[in-house]
């Protein structure tokens, strides 16, 4: 997959959950901080979740990504009275590597009244309900091994707010050259969607749901609506 490039998180909009995967655009970026994968986590928006909600995200994540699924964060993420779940599935062939994790896979859930449903899916693409993010074309020559997730809790403008880092782990040996792509909750359309530092102005882009493709060094054009 060829995703693109940019920076870490240096910056961010106050009452946005910032997510990062890896790309190709320019790369500016700073270390944030991450916990270690746990059952629960306190967000920027709300007290730590109870155990009846670890509980509910525990099985939420198992569901989605089955019984080795790990609960990174727990809690009401973006929207108070909405509970969310972010769940990986780790990579067990690398070791966390200071405060990154090595992952294979990734769910963000969110429990609504019609129960759990996923937001965000980060395997060998990025998608949500409205097609593909953080990329401009499918690369189906790219190798996947994974991605370095890190998580940190900033000050971004007047409030904290918890940003989420993807980086493309290139190599076997946990290795990458890659930049980051930002992700955020869009609390107007309701989805995740890319959050775009390049563009003039900042601020999110739309996801694109029929990409070309890239293979064996020819680009292939998306197929015609039907």
């Amino acid at each position: 997959m060829c995703k693109l490039k940019l920076s870490l998180v240096t910056m961010a909009v106050a009452g946005l959950l910032l997510l990062s995967v890896a790309g190709c655009k320019n790369d500016s970026r700073k270390q944030v901080t991450s916990p270690h994968p746990v059952q629960s986590s306190p967000s920027p928006i709300s007290s730590a979740p109870s155990q009846q909600q670890q509980r509910d995200c525990l099985v939420a994540a198992r569901r989605a990504l089955g019984v080795q699924a790990q609960v990174v964060r727990c809690g009401e993420l973006n929207t108070p009275g909405i509970q969310e779940v972010i769940a990986v599935l780790p990579y067990k062939l690398l070791p966390s590597k200071g405060d990154s994790i090595p992952i294979r896979k990734m769910a963000i859930l969110r429990k609504e009244p019609s129960g759990w449903r996923t937001s965000l899916m980060a395997a060998r693409e990025v998608q949500n309900e409205a097609g593909y993010i953080g990329l401009d074309y499918v690369d189906d020559d790219f190798h996947y091994f994974g991605y370095w997730l890190t998580i940190s809790d900033e000050h971004l403008g007047n409030a904290k707010e918890m940003l989420i880092d993807l980086l493309d782990i290139e190599n076997a040996d946990g290795s990458s050259e890659a930049a980051s792509t930002e992700f955020a909750w869009n609390p107007v359309v309701g989805r995740y969607q890319e959050w775009a530092y390049y563009q003039n102005p900042e601020g999110f882009k739309a996801e694109i749901k029929n990409p070309p493709h890239f293979k064996g060094g020819v680009m292939i054009p998306p197929a015609p609506p039907q």
